[in-house]
């Protein structure tokens, strides 16, 4: 059992839409001490061919537009207050500066999301209060775009959110939640991209829930996923979703794991009560 008389809340994560929707999720049900974001830093390959810029620049303004529509939404609930926010440079969250001001804090749960990866010591200082959002199930698929790459491979069961310890390896923390969501009618590469990252929100406020009624349980990890990079994400797989999409591959895919899962009447916004994995 996981229980603190230190009810701070600490936040680390990203700079990019869907971190702000991540923020917005947590404060709208619980009062945060500190936010800290950082400076996402993603590699930027260049295209091989005119197909793979066209690809590349197809994905990218679709997934903008997804995400910037839902920050909106989110950005109009109320917030249990108004925490400070503290904004680093790329890396810079784990200098023994960041560190010193994140103790002062005394954070009781940090909860992280799309940071870069937290070194040791970070780890020893703050041992069993870091939990982490994955977009993904860490079993399958650990480290980086673990909701594109289901998508990529035809494997939407894995298709998921997780909320785990951090340990000192990528991903391989035990852990507390974890759910895989619902594929439904019209959903295309990205709903599928956006129901992880729902999910996983909710996740996370349930994680906290617990933790503040001391009820935390977890369990190991049985295996360890694929480890996909930064760098894998490349203008050549992008070319690939996009002829899944253009084919039709990827509704064929949609279609057959809704008849495997007998999930043959939910729509594409029914992402409120995915199923356990």
């Amino acid at each position: 059992m996981d229980i603190s008389a230190n009810q701070n809340i600490v936040i680390l994560t990203g700079d990019d839409p869907r971190h702000q929707f991540f923020i917005h999720q947590l404060n709208r049900r619980f009062s945060i001490s500190e936010i800290y974001i950082e400076k996402s830093d993603y590699p930027s390959p260049s295209p091989q061919s005119e197909e793979e810029s066209i690809a590349w620049d197809w994905f990218f303004s679709r997934r903008d537009h997804s995400e910037k529509e839902l920050v909106l939404e989110s950005s109009q609930l109320p917030t249990k207050n108004n925490p400070r926010t503290t904004y680093l440079n790329k890396g810079e969250l784990n200098s023994p500066d960041t560190i010193v001001k994140i103790e002062k804090s005394n954070p009781g749960f940090i909860a992280v999301f799309g940071t870069s990866i937290l070194k040791k010591p970070f780890l020893q200082l703050f041992p069993n209060r870091l939990f982490n959002l994955h977009i993904g199930d860490p079993e399958f698929y650990r480290g980086s775009s673990c909701n594109f790459w289901p998508i990529y491979l035809g494997e939407l069961h894995h298709l998921s959110a997780t909320i785990h310890r951090i340990n000192q390896g990528i991903d391989t923390g035990d852990i507390l939640s974890r759910q895989a969501i619902n594929i439904g009618v019209g959903d295309d590469e990205q709903t599928l991209l956006l129901k992880p990252l729902k999910l996983g929100a909710r996740l996370m406020v349930e994680t906290i829930q617990n933790w503040q009624r001391g009820a935390l349980q977890s369990i190991p990890q049985n295996r360890n996923g694929k480890l996909f990079k930064k760098s894998d994400f490349t203008p050549k797989a992008i070319l690939e979703m996009k002829q899944m999409v253009e084919s039709g591959r990827l509704n064929d895919c949609i279609q057959a794991q809704r008849e495997l899962t007998g999930n043959k009447a939910t729509d594409s916004t029914n992402d409120e009560e995915p199923k356990e994995l």
